[in-house]
């Protein structure tokens, strides 16, 4: 099925940022001085050095994890997810068979019998396995998400610099636009959420997000969360159909049992 944080740390400082304090107080001419170097540097740039101006087009901004997300909700990625959880539930479906054997073995086998000693510890061996197949299956899906979302990243890092090459930015930012916060219920989550948005007012006329869209040959998150919707859809459908039809059989099986164990009525003999 189709779907899709930095963590802020305080801590103490080193042994040996005590010993750095010191060189942190500078006599005032000093600071005078370097005061007086970077305002002439600033007030007389270097020849060749370029003014940059969003009026003239040289600086776009980009939503880069609005295309991660379509990305990651393409069918490649989706069944390539789909497929490892497949494989996953295929091994843990197996060892789960191999409970229900050691189950069905212990029944009527009191606590004295022999056996009973070695079909325990085959439980206990087998419910262990399946917690590890869980907890490999698990980190393993984490490393598949994280992989798609660095290729994913690459792929639109290249195609946001030939994309700006062709409108001629010299300065593209990655930014998120407006306050929708997605994530709010964790501290990780606002965090992660608030630096997505670093520039709070990007002007909308040098966002070529779509534009990088576009060049890529991806639709629009709009048209895939719809393509997904109808999958659902269709899907439940499906499976509502296979239940119906299941119970319909039910129906069918239990109605020719109960005519097959019918007992057959008595034949009257008369006289003549």
């Amino acid at each position: 099925m189709r779907t899709l944080e930095l963590i802020s740390n305080t801590h103490n400082p080193p042994n040996g940022a005590q010993h750095m304090t010191s060189n942190r107080s500078f006599p005032v001419a000093i600071l005078i001085a370097a005061f007086i170097i970077a305002g002439a540097i600033w007030a007389q740039p270097a020849a060749g050095t370029k003014n940059l101006t969003i009026g003239q087009g040289e600086i776009g901004v980009i939503d880069i994890y609005h295309l991660v997300d379509i990305l990651i909700m393409s069918d490649d990625a989706s069944n390539e997810r789909a497929q490892f959880e497949a494989d996953g539930n295929a091994q843990i479906t197996q060892y789960e068979q191999q409970l229900i054997g050691i189950q069905t073995q212990m029944q009527g086998i009191s606590q004295d019998d022999p056996r009973a000693a070695k079909l325990i510890s085959d439980y206990q061996r087998v419910n262990q396995q399946i917690q590890q197949a869980t907890n490999q299956i698990n980190s393993t899906y984490q490393q598949l998400l994280a992989s798609q979302i660095a290729d994913a990243y690459v792929s639109i890092h290249t195609a946001t610099n030939e994309v700006s090459d062709e409108q001629g930015y010299t300065f593209v930012f990655s930014t998120r636009r407006g306050t929708d916060l997605v994530q709010t219920s964790t501290l990780t989550g606002v965090t992660q959420e608030i630096l997505a948005r670093p520039l709070v007012t990007p002007p909308s006329a040098v966002d070529i997000t779509d534009a990088v869209r576009i060049h890529m040959g991806l639709p629009t998150l709009e048209e895939i969360t719809a393509q997904i919707e109808a999958e659902q859809a269709e899907a439940a459908a499906a499976a509502e159909a296979q239940k119906l039809k299941a119970e319909f059989d039910a129906a069918n099986q239990a109605a020719n049992q109960a005519e097959q164990t019918e007992p057959t009525p008595a034949t009257e003999i008369t006289d003549e």
